[in-house]
This record gives C-alpha cells, sequence and structure tokens, in this order.
C-alpha cells in the first residue's frame, strides 16, 4: 500500500507543468477511486487509471469535470436538494462531456494484467 500512495506522488509531481492542473485532492481521489473499481490497489491500476486521468484532463478543464461530476454524484439526491441538480441543464451538458471523456480513456487506455513469467518449453524436436 506504500508503495502505491509513493507511486501517487510521483505521478502528482510529474504534472506541475501541465496547462490544465487538477486539484492534487481531486487527482488522488480520482486514482483512488479508479483503482478501487478495477480491484484494488496494484501497480498495474495504478498505470491504467494515471492513464485514464491523463486522458480527461486533456478532454476537459478541471471547471467542467468539477460540474460534470457534482452533477452526477448528486442528481440521485432525494427531494428537493436533488431537484437543483436534476432540472440543470448546465450540469447536465457537462456531465454528457464529461461521460464521453471517460468513454474516450476507457477505450485509448488498456488495463494491464500482471504477468506471470513462466519458463520457455522446449519441444523434444528442437533439442536434436
Amino acid at each position: 500500500m506504500r508503495e502505491i500512495f509513493v507511486a501517487i506522488m510521483l505521478l502528482l509531481g510529474s504534472g506541475s507543468v501541465i496547462a490544465n492542473e487538477y486539484p492534487t485532492n481531486e487527482t488522488v481521489h480520482f486514482a483512488l477511486r479508479c483503482m478501487d473499481e478495477l480491484g484494488g490497489q496494484t501497480e498495474e491500476n495504478l498505470y491504467t487509471c494515471a492513464c485514464r486521468y491523463d486522458a480527461i484532463r486533456e478532454a476537459m478543464t478541471y471547471s467542467d469535470y468539477e460540474e460534470g461530476y457534482t452533477f452526477e454524484r448528486n442528481k440521485k439526491m432525494p427531494g428537493e436538494k436533488g431537484a437543483a441538480f436534476r432540472d440543470n441543464e448546465r450540469g447536465k451538458r457537462f456531465y454528457e462531456v464529461l461521460l464521453k471523456a471517460r468513454e474516450a480513456a476507457n477505450a485509448s487506455c488498456i488495463v494491464v494484467k500482471h504477468v506471470k513469467m513462466v519458463k520457455p518449453t522446449v519441444v523434444e524436436h528442437q533439442r536434436k
């Protein structure tokens, strides 16, 4: 777990020159949510999630991402409080942009699987 945290911090440190900067806490939350969705905090999942994060960050500004994500998170809230989100056309538009950015990120970023190294097998006729 400590290695994953260090890897996330390295990911954060490498983006300091990027023009479309997202807040550090959102970067960490995104990585942790994404890795959880993929099955846990592993190096392979971190690689996939970092790719997805970069793709989304390139597709939308943080302000637009925040509006879309806020709409997504709160649209199912019951009663009058939820109505403010459900009836928000601007939020719906940013949510649609966020969904398209996620789809593109998921399509372009491979899900890395851990590959176990095995010794090559020697076919009998190749030895002769």
